[in-house]
């Protein structure tokens, strides 16, 4: 896996669209095979190395004749997964990261504000808010798994001081949702909870990041527990009206299953960062629905914060550059709320000299998230006083 899916802005939807690939003085047509407004993946005859900087032409419907396409600008992209051979002979599988917000000229609007998704089976969803889709299990293969994902620009979102998104209002003619109920995806057959983005198939492309087998053993010896909670709230947990104490136990599943996908796979930065944003966003579920039942208390939210930051800082060489910023980002805004002044020195110190043994390339993904962090993490010192736990009734700033 990269980290794609560390800093896409919005979910990856499985949408297939006809496309042209420009690698210096090579040309070829290719099929995407998914699409967010941060990156793509795409299909193509021939590998191109790591990082390389490509451009990419979509090709959207045209408005005047369903038969004809029409070929949108050009958007600058770096190659952020190796090329892997496809399943149909004599193709690769590449992941691309565009290298600047998509415009109107480029045509990534138009596809992910349609309904032009057809690799999956559609779930339809009574919530105007959300897209439903049915997919696979990589661990167990069950197949018509729901999975739900956030509609663009449906509801208006804050960020919280770790930067986990809470849903607020909707948009004129949406109906309300608190996506993270809905933000895990469980397999009704074995209960593997994931992110649905990348630990479902989705399309018959799709590979599992992870050693299934070792996966299995470990995972089938340790779900009893919660498996057996599932089956007690089973009803309704798979459709689109999740209950508080469903998405409770959603978060727990995942951390289980993140657990030993760390262990399988210790070196594998992707896992363990998202073991600690699954607790940091099960304290903010936690959070906003204090005292609804006996779990959702102050200290089990802190608690969580407390292993994430736990899981991050014990790791932190494990992880890519870019992880690793982030993780800086999320140790320092936890460090700020419990006013640990020799944590936030330590990863603040590492922020303010990243570049300066190793400069990333101007205008590279990670000079962006190097840029993006500083502002974040300098906005967060500078409100320390104002972000500690003894001022704030909420993880919002106030």
């Amino acid at each position: 896996m990269s980290d794609m899916s560390e800093i896409r802005v919005h979910e990856r939807r499985r949408i297939v669209f006809p496309g042209r690939l420009h690698v210096h003085n090579h040309i070829e047509n290719v099929v995407g095979l998914d699409l967010s407004e941060g990156g793509c993946r795409i299909r193509c005859k021939r590998p191109v190395n790591i990082f390389s900087k490509v451009l990419l032409e979509i090709y959207i419907p045209s408005s005047s004749n369903k038969n004809e396409y029409t070929v949108c600008d050009p958007i600058g992209s770096v190659v952020v997964r190796w090329a892997k051979p496809s399943k149909q002979r004599g193709y690769f599988i590449l992941g691309l990261q565009f290298s600047s917000r998509p415009g109107e000229n480029h045509g990534i609007n138009h596809l992910l504000e349609g309904d032009h998704s057809n690799t999956v089976e559609k779930l339809v969803c009574k919530n105007s808010s959300l897209l439903g889709h049915f997919v696979e299990c990589f661990v167990c293969g069950q197949d018509k798994v729901q999975q739900y994902s956030l509609r663009s620009k449906s509801v208006h979102i804050n960020n919280n001081i770790f930067g986990i998104p809470t849903f607020g209002e909707p948009v004129s003619g949406k109906d309300p949702i608190d996506y993270n109920l809905l933000y895990l995806t469980i397999c009704p057959n074995c209960n593997f909870t994931a992110p649905g983005d990348e630990f479902f198939k989705f399309s018959q492309e799709d590979e599992p990041s992870f050693d299934v087998s070792k996966f299995s053993e470990k995972w089938n010896k340790e779900k009893t527990e919660l498996s057996a909670k599932y089956n007690q709230n089973k009803d309704g947990i798979s459709g689109e009206s999740r209950n508080i104490d469903q998405a409770n136990l959603s978060y727990d599943l995942a951390a289980l299953a993140f657990k030993i996908l760390s262990e399988i796979s210790p070196e594998n930065g992707v896992f363990l960062r998202l073991n600690a944003m699954i607790r940091a966003r099960h304290a903010q579920l936690c959070m906003t629905n204090l005292g609804k039942n006996s779990e959702f208390t102050r200290e089990r939210s802190e608690n969580l914060l407390k292993e994430a930051k736990l899981i991050l800082d014990e790791n932190f060489e494990k992880l890519s550059e870019i992880q690793g910023l982030m993780g800086a980002q999320l140790i320092i805004a936890i460090s700020v709320y419990f006013d640990d002044i020799d944590t936030i020195g330590k990863y603040m110190k590492f922020v303010d000299n990243f570049d300066t043994s190793n400069k990333p390339e101007q205008g590279s993904q990670t000079a962006k998230i190097l840029a993006q962090v500083r502002t974040k993490v300098k906005e967060i010192y500078q409100n320390r006083d104002f972000y500690q736990k003894e001022k704030l009734n909420t993880f919002l700033p106030e």
